[in-house]
């Protein structure tokens, strides 16, 4: 839903700033890197020409995962908030062009739907990209 993004990421002297919060995330707890969607132009004349996505690595501070939340079903799968305060991403953690987001997601969801958006490394390696 478009219009309930509430996360929003400003740039600041090159960095990102990322603020806000996402609820009912799968696999949230386990996550090493999440992408989040986030408005990045609040201006434009439509919230599809505004937002952008960003990666973000489990540890930066100022990102928190909540506790998981309690649920009827499938219970191995954990489910969290995530929460965002004044998370300072390098600039390479944007994800293709700023304000383009909306056509990504549209061009590439359906396809990412059966497969995880988040990964979780078991091992020391440094972070591979997500397919």
């Amino acid at each position: 839903d478009l219009q309930g993004i509430r996360t929003h990421a400003k740039n600041v002297d090159g960095d990102w700033i990322l603020n806000g919060s996402k609820v009912f995330i799968t696999n949230g707890w386990m996550c090493d890197v999440v992408i989040v969607v986030a408005v990045t132009d609040p201006q434009a004349h439509s919230r599809a020409h505004g937002i952008s996505l960003f990666l973000v690595d489990d540890g930066v501070k100022g990102f928190i995962k909540g506790k998981k939340l309690e649920k009827i079903g499938l219970k191995a799968q954990d489910t969290v908030e995530l929460f965002f305060e004044d998370v300072r991403l390098p600039a390479n953690a944007l994800l293709g062009k700023a304000n383009k987001g909306f056509y990504y997601l549209m061009n590439d969801l359906p396809q990412v739907t059966s497969k995880y958006i988040c990964y979780c490394r078991f091992d020391n390696l440094s972070p591979r990209p997500v397919a």
